[in-house]
């Protein structure tokens, strides 16, 4: 069975690579019955037009600029990028007595301009014009080569080609009779359905498993395939026929895009695959510079308008781009990466194939079938290869992975006792720490309120124990009186004696407040040398009796400082909560105000709300 399959391969690359033998001398082909193809461009005599303005009469003249035809001694015409055109002529030896029906054939799908001369048998020629600047309903015959009806006339004439292309020049030139190349045009097809077939399976098989594992390398290898159809699809002349056949023009400039897209998703794969930045960030800096070389070639041949440069630049940076990616396969594969085994022998399978079919593109070796389409049998290995590779690297990090939650179930098994030890420790640590952060919150409420140079509570503290009592005391109809305290001239004491004098003179103040008031009511510092006195349930008469008793105590005090006796006295106001306040504000303001004029009235003495402010 596997012998079967074999032959038939082997069948099938000699049925797609004919062996021409008839050959009479150089630029006769001589018909032999039975025999259905020939080999065209190996009998032609071949005359290249450099300025490209020769004409069939200037030709046939034999001028000195016509007379150039030189026997072509290679198998078929490869002249990679030029913009010369070239003569093809050829001289067709039918022993028939009567024309031979026989198609001319050219596998070239990119030529821009194909000119056949045939004789009419009267002594002039006649003309067919066909090319890639048509559109494809131009054509005769709905394929991707051209083919032209040549009806061979008896006895020996001359046949003329013209051909011009701004691509890649190849010209393999085939002669068939009908029969014989309908044969061979269903092997043909044979082989390009099985080869796009394969390529679409592996493109949709891939895409499923980039859909369910979603790893980017199996997103870009898609993308790497899909470029690579739309490339060879462009190239081999389907695309013209099936996508865009009424634009010529695109069909022309997309090829250069798809190789250079060809190109760079290659890199990127490699990048990708091999994880480059962290395994060789020496090469992936490398690969990266390519990338931007590449691609700002490609955006200067695009805007450049040289037709022939804008078809050749991306032929050679193949040349680069194949011994680029497999330097970095090699590189990866030395430090033991095992993925990136199969990665070499798919790249070296794939760049390979692309790498011959660029020298042939561009004129280096000889046109052969094997040579020209060795990138679609490399393809094939290497889409067989990288799913391979992209298979055995979801493999290893899946072992990766395995192994990673082992060594973590080991730890875990590893460090159970410990954990409940610690977790023993822990919750005694927290038991007491709990107790320690109850006092410590205790305190720092504590001292959130209190002002730490009086030991009385501070201004926040005030106001907030002043605002439920007065809606306390609003609720319960009772009386509710503050008192402002003020301590004259103190600036005058801390410019003279200094701020520590000062701060002896404040706690005086306080001690003496706290003193002298109830338990019941609320001393505050709520400035620097301001105090207030909340009096619950007091009115207005024993609130300033209160105030004026500690006015005395205030100036019959000295404090002792440094060797300095310090006297001092403070100013009062003192205000009563009315029926109509809103809030406790307006009963402080007016205890402020009252304050305000016991100063301007001399200070040292008490004033009471100072209703006549509001």
């Amino acid at each position: 069975m596997q012998m079967g399959k074999r032959w038939w391969w082997v069948a099938l690359v000699l049925a797609l690579c004919p062996f021409w033998t008839s050959q009479a001398g150089a630029g006769l082909v001589r018909l032999v019955p039975g025999q259905g193809s020939y080999d065209l461009g190996a009998m032609a005599d071949v005359l290249e037009d450099v300025p490209g303005r020769l004409r069939l009469d200037d030709v046939l003249a034999g001028g000195s600029a016509a007379s150039a035809f030189s026997s072509h001694t290679g198998r078929l015409s490869s002249f990679g990028f030029t913009r010369s055109t070239f003569w093809f002529r050829v001289e067709i030896d039918n022993p028939a007595p009567a024309p031979s029906d026989m198609l001319l054939v050219l596998r070239t799908p990119w030529l821009d301009s194909v000119r056949w001369f045939r004789p009419d048998g009267q002594g002039g020629y006649v003309e067919r014009l066909l090319g890639d600047h048509l559109p494809f309903k131009a054509r005769s015959y709905a394929t991707p080569q051209f083919l032209i009806d040549v009806p061979v006339l008896p006895g020996k004439h001359s046949y003329y080609l013209r051909l011009a292309s701004a691509g890649a020049f190849m010209t393999p030139i085939e002669l068939w009779s009908r029969q014989a190349f309908h044969d061979n045009d269903r092997l043909w097809a044979a082989y390009y359905g099985m080869f796009y077939g394969i390529l679409c399976i592996m493109v949709l098989y891939n895409g499923c498993i980039w859909a369910s594992t979603r790893d980017r390398s199996y997103f870009v290898y898609c993308l790497y395939l899909a470029v690579f159809f739309l490339m060879n699809f462009s190239y081999n002349g389907f695309a013209f026929q099936y996508f865009w056949p009424e634009s010529p023009r695109w069909s022309n400039w997309s090829q250069t895009h798809w190789i250079f897209a060809f190109q760079g998703l290659a890199v990127l794969f490699t990048m990708n695959f091999l994880e480059s930045k962290t395994r060789l960030p020496r090469m992936h800096r490398v690969l990266q510079a390519f990338l931007v070389v590449l691609v700002g070639s490609w955006i200067a041949v695009t805007v450049s308008g040289d037709i022939v440069a804008y078809h050749a630049v991306p032929i050679y940076f193949i040349f680069g781009c194949a011994p680029l990616i497999l330097a970095a396969g090699f590189l990866a594969l030395r430090p033991g990466y095992r993925a990136a085994r199969f990665f070499v022998l798919a790249f070296v399978a794939s760049i390979t194939g692309s790498f011959f079919t660029a020298l042939t593109v561009s004129g280096l070796i000889p046109y052969t079938f094997a040579n020209f389409h060795a990138s679609e049998f490399g393809l094939l290995a290497d889409m067989v290869l990288l799913s391979q590779a992209l298979a055995d690297r979801v493999k290893l990090l899946s072992e990766q992975r395995d192994a990673a939650e082992l060594r973590e179930i080991e730890q875990k098994i590893a460090t159970t006792a410990l954990l409940k030890q610690a977790n023993e420790d822990l919750e005694r640590m927290v038991l007491e720490r709990t107790s320690e952060l109850a006092r410590a919150r205790d305190e720092a409420e504590h001292f959130a309120r209190i002002d730490m140079l009086t030991g009385v509570a501070n201004r926040r503290y005030f106001e907030e124990v002043a605002t439920m009592e007065f809606a306390r005391t609003q609720r319960g109809q009772q009386a509710l009186s503050v008192i402002l305290i003020d301590i004259d001239l103190f600036k005058q004491v801390n410019d003279r004696y200094g701020h520590a004098a000062g701060d002896a003179v404040i706690r005086a103040v306080a001690r003496l407040a706290k003193e002298s008031v109830r338990e019941s009511d609320f001393v505050a510092r709520i400035g620097g040398e301001e105090f207030s006195v909340l009096l619950p349930g007091i009115g207005q008469a024993p609130a300033f009796a209160t105030a004026e008793r500690l006015r005395e105590r205030i100036a019959a005090c000295v404090v002792e400082h440094d060797g300095h006796s310090l006297g001092f006295t403070a100013s009062f106001g003192v205000s009563e909560q009315v029926a109509d306040d809103p809030g406790f504000s307006s009963l402080l303001r007016r205890a402020d105000q009252a304050l305000y004029a016991a100063k301007q009235a001399g200070r040292n003495q008490v004033v009471v709300q100072a209703l006549e402010w509001g």
